[in-house]
């Protein structure tokens, strides 16, 4: 006898079985769901990152490691620590997957949990307008990591747990990073490379040489449906590298479409631009357009028709394939532009015949404006006219503010003066006007009046530059 345990073969050895829920906190019916749940909930105070005690961190550890396990809870419940190997295979008493934990994962890696899913591939797939218009099928060639089958992914004939880390695949680093301050973190294990097992070399697979995986190519066909949208994804799921630890990935097809010399797309239209002369814009038009299904499309205007610049025409059940159903189609639309005869290339005679043809202002109007062009367009009001006046081949001058008896302002009289057009780049003097902009330029109030005192200052400021 000694301590309350018999050492007789006739007598069962007590064994403490509550050590580890206590140290979690839960009770002995807790389902996994609630062991996970309480190793978080302690994780997050007791982390050393976090400030807490490294050792208390590592029994709540072992404590999760061993109870998140089905078959080590029941070992454990049944003869306690000293049934387990290893003192319950702690090691390090951190659970591999630790980060997992925090992030939402799953459990131990001694326990059951969720398998990760690989990285996907992105692949960019350039397309014409015409190939997204009537549907193609492309095929993408591939070079992926497949399980070996000889060894069936586990890189040789015997597969030994990795000393280094204990079987962890990760390995705790504590390292000095100023007088006082050492700094805990976990790197991938170096010697297993984060598998937590190695293959001694004798016995590692011919075919994958304990890589656990081969390189092989495949071709999938990737059907690109009529009207078919650019920044669409196609998915292939599972074709992506493979991996023995966790699920593939998925293979993500992203279609572009390469822009098109003739066309413009938006959405299921599409927008063409086409010039025209004068002569045709004013008697009509007919063209020929090859569509991206390579017919040929004959446009005409209709009789007595009179295109104007910048006008829109649209051509229904003519763009592109509607993805849910592709026998109906949107519209195509036409923008037309006109081009005019350059200047001095219309005789004499020419201009008076189109004088003839077509319409003319009207005959009031041309006669007002001649007259204003004269005379100014300044009268007399019929209030202060005189007989005399009324008569007068022309305006009679009126002093500026003068109101007749009853209270009419009288038009004041102008100066008039025959003025010259000149061509002009806009968008060169657009950048001309930016650049005086930027330059700086007279300040005007909100009257339109100039400063005269900033205008002072600024000349006296630029005077002095001058002499220094």
């Amino acid at each position: 006898m000694g301590g309350g345990h018999s050492h007789g073969g006739g007598r069962r050895k007590e064994v403490d079985t509550n050590k580890l829920y206590e140290a979690l906190g839960v009770g002995k019916d807790a389902s996994t769901a609630d062991i996970k749940k309480a190793f978080r909930k302690q994780a997050m105070v007791h982390h050393p990152d976090k400030g807490g005690d490294e050792a208390k961190f590592k029994e709540i550890s072992k404590a999760y490691e061993i109870l998140s396990d089905p078959e080590k809870k029941a070992i454990y419940d049944e003869h306690g620590e000293e049934g387990l190997e290893g003192g319950g295979g702690g090691g390090s008493g951190m659970p591999a997957d630790i980060f997992d934990l925090f992030m939402g994962g799953g459990g131990g890696r001694g326990g059951p949990r969720r398998r990760r899913k690989g990285d996907d591939v992105v692949f960019p797939l350039k397309l014409t307008l015409e190939q997204m218009y009537t549907g193609c099928t492309k095929k993408l060639r591939l070079t992926n990591n497949v399980v070996c089958v000889p060894c069936k992914g586990k890189g040789g004939k015997s597969v030994v747990q990795c000393k280094e880390c204990k079987g962890q695949g990760i390995k705790l680093v504590i390292r000095q990073v100023g007088p006082g301050m050492i700094q805990q973190m976990q790197q991938q294990c170096s010697a297993c490379q984060g598998q937590g097992s190695t293959v001694p070399a004798a016995d590692k697979c011919k075919k994958c040489k304990g890589n656990r995986t081969n390189k092989e190519k495949q071709v999938l066909e990737v059907h690109v449906r009529p009207g078919a949208a650019h920044g669409q994804k196609m998915v292939f799921e599972k074709q992506a590298d493979e991996s023995p630890d966790m699920d593939s990935g998925d293979v993500v097809v992203v279609l572009q479409q390469v822009e098109h010399p003739v066309f413009r797309r938006e959405g299921d239209n599409l927008f063409v631009k086409k010039t025209i002369t004068l002569l045709e814009a004013l008697t009509g038009f007919m063209f020929t357009l090859d569509h991206l299904d390579n017919r040929r499309l004959v446009i005409r205007s209709s009789p007595g028709e009179i295109i104007k610049p910048g006008d829109f025409k649209g051509l229904r059940d003519e763009g592109m394939p509607m993805a849910k159903n592709t026998y109906i189609k949107g519209q195509l639309y036409i923008e037309f532009d006109i081009t005019f005869p350059p200047s001095g290339s219309i005789s004499a005679k020419a201009k008076s015949e189109l004088k003839a043809i077509l319409p003319n202002p009207p005959a009031a109007a041309v006669a007002a404006e001649e007259e204003k062009a004269r005379f100014g367009g300044a009268g007399v009001s019929g209030a202060g006219a005189s007989s005399s006046s009324s008569s007068s081949s022309g305006p009679s001058a009126i002093d500026e503010g003068e109101d007749d008896e009853e209270g009419v302002t009288r038009p004041l009289s102008r100066t008039i003066e025959e003025v010259t057009m000149h061509d002009v780049d806009m968008n060169a003097e657009r950048r001309r006007h930016q650049q005086e902009r930027r330059g700086g330029g007279s300040a005007t109030d909100v009257n339109g009046d100039d400063d005269d005192d900033d205008d002072d200052r600024r000349g006296g400021q630029q005077a002095g530059c001058q002499t220094q």
